[in-house]
């Protein structure tokens, strides 16, 4: 029975990191970036691994039935999350949002703070 080669793994890297698998095989120090990806695999100790996650929050915003419809759809199209379109659609809007100037009400006098009552 002959040896069953190994399946594609797909794994998701950003494209400054894959930029820098790349330069050993380029220099000639590696045969491929899979090559690369194996050594390191082989040879990592993954007990003491440590993983960072940016801290996130799930909110709710109430949206009209077409943006959901066109958000999923263009999620699944583009193959990114619903988060991810909705990042970058603020990301885009806030310089415009930032540019515009403050209400006078809103410099004019703060929100008042709410005082605790002392205990006694």
């Amino acid at each position: 029975m002959p040896a069953k080669t190994p399946k594609p793994f797909p794994i998701q890297m950003e494209v400054e990191f894959l930029d820098r698998l790349s330069e050993p095989v380029r220099d000639g120090k590696a045969k491929s970036v899979s090559d690369i990806i194996r050594a390191a695999l082989g040879r990592y100790d993954f007990t003491d691994v440590l993983v960072m996650h940016p801290a996130q929050l799930q909110i709710s915003v109430r949206l009209p039935v077409e943006i959901r419809r066109q958000l999923k759809k263009t999620a699944r199209s583009k193959h990114t999350s619903v988060g991810h379109l909705v990042r970058a659609a603020v990301e885009a809007y806030l310089p415009e949002l930032e540019a515009l100037p403050a209400p006078a009400e809103a410099v004019a006098r703060p929100k008042p703070r709410k005082r605790r009552k002392k205990k006694r």
